[in-house]
């Protein structure tokens, strides 16, 4: 158990810290699920502003955070947890004020089960599910040792755990995401950790993906997901405050959005009713909630 001093001084510290990436990012998005015919459709879902945006590249590269507390625990994502999903309804979909591009995607069906695996990376001649870099020099994410486990949980009524590690290197299978309702909304948070021998990681990024099913519709097109694992009470020597670990984020997700995502033309970055102003292409992260 934590001492209270501990756990005062973490309060402290990660309120300073996550006070810097609020102002760091403008925005944060869960992930927004939607479709086009038979095709799933992946944007964002702004949690704070209540809007989604799909950019006709879809948006393929979502960030968040896992954080230790001066621990020797595994690093865990801060409530309410991340990553998030998000699907709307018909009328929300065909609203201009908080879909963008409205009247263009369909609800996905009702009462029906969103699922997800894990999907293999391959960088280089390598192949795995997991990859981490350091955050010095230049981006260079490499595989972690079989002993790293990263997890997603979904906590609560019918909760579940579902994991990669190290020696991973294939389709992995997942869980539920959440029934959607009946309208074909979905609204629902994992939470995301990562240990090394159930002990606490190295500080850095960690990068795997998912790919999104659903009865009646192809598969999504894999999701890359870049998490940071920091200790606020004892940032790695690497990164000299809060500012230089969150620019080393950004780096890290501009590396996958440029090395594994294909990249549309040009053109194809423009968002259907919106100016370039904020939208600097796909790769935009889920900025981490204030507790």
């Amino acid at each position: 158990m934590k001492s209270p001093f501990v756990n005062l001084a973490c309060a402290i510290i990660c309120a300073g810290f996550y006070g810097q990436v609020a102002n760091a990012e403008e925005v944060h998005y869960d992930v927004f699920v939607t479709a086009s015919g038979t095709n799933l459709v992946i944007g964002g879902y702004d949690d704070d502003a209540t809007v989604a945006i799909v950019p006709e590249g879809q948006m393929r590269v979502f960030g968040g955070e896992v954080i230790g507390s001066g621990t020797t625990a595994a690093f865990e994502s801060p409530n309410p947890g991340e990553p998030g999903f998000r699907a709307s309804t018909q009328s929300s979909l065909n609203n201009p004020s908080i879909m963008t591009p409205a009247n263009t995607y369909s609800a996905l069906a009702g009462s029906t089960p969103l699922t997800f695996n894990f999907q293999p990376i391959t960088i280089g001649s390598v192949t795995r599910n997991l990859y981490f870099w350091d955050g010095t020099g230049g981006v260079d994410f490499s595989p972690v040792v079989s002993s790293v486990v990263l997890g997603l949980e979904k906590k609560g009524t019918g909760g579940w755990t579902s994991s990669i590690n190290g020696s991973s290197a294939g389709i992995v299978g997942g869980n539920t995401i959440q029934d959607t309702g009946a309208t074909g909304s979905v609204h629902t948070h994992f939470y995301t950790s990562i240990a090394n021998n159930g002990v606490a990681p190295d500080q850095g990024f960690y990068l795997y993906s998912l790919q999104l099913q659903m009865t009646g519709y192809a598969s999504s097109d894999p999701l890359y997901f870049v998490f940071g694992a920091l200790d606020p009470l004892a940032l790695a020597p690497q990164f000299a405050d809060f500012a230089a670990f969150e620019a080393a984020h950004g780096l890290a997700e501009g590396w996958v959005e440029s090395n594994l995502v294909a990249v549309p033309e040009p053109s194809s970055f423009a968002l259907a009713g919106l100016g370039a102003a904020g939208l600097a292409g796909a790769a935009l992260r889920r900025r981490m909630r204030k507790q």
